[in-house]
């Protein structure tokens, strides 16, 4: 796993750093991005809150399907274990010879 850069602010001019960890060399140097408007700023918070809310959606789905795969599995486990019942013996004290 790749560690992220540090981000720092410049002790001289007070702009924008962005430092490598691994070798301390400065790779990005400038101003502060800022947003210049509060609607943008609005927008960027409700778009992450329905991204947030699509996921946990899409995963709630994916949970209520799950139970019906499991229940279809369980249905099918069970119809195959009624199949199988031909290799027992028609004693059960036979079984214990084998």
């Amino acid at each position: 796993m790749k560690k992220k850069d540090l981000e720092l602010k410049c002790p001289d001019c007070g702009s924008h750093l962005r430092v490598d960890r691994e070798t301390g060399q400065v790779i990005a140097h400038g101003p502060e991005e800022r947003p210049t408007d509060l609607l943008d700023v609005v927008r960027g918070i409700e778009g992450r809150h329905q991204a947030k809310s699509d996921a946990f959606d899409a995963a709630l789905d994916a949970e209520k399907g799950r139970k019906q795969e499991l229940d279809d599995l369980f249905r099918k486990a069970a119809e195959k274990s009624k199949d199988d019942d031909g290799d027992k013996p028609d004693n059960p004290l036979d079984d214990r010879w084998r």
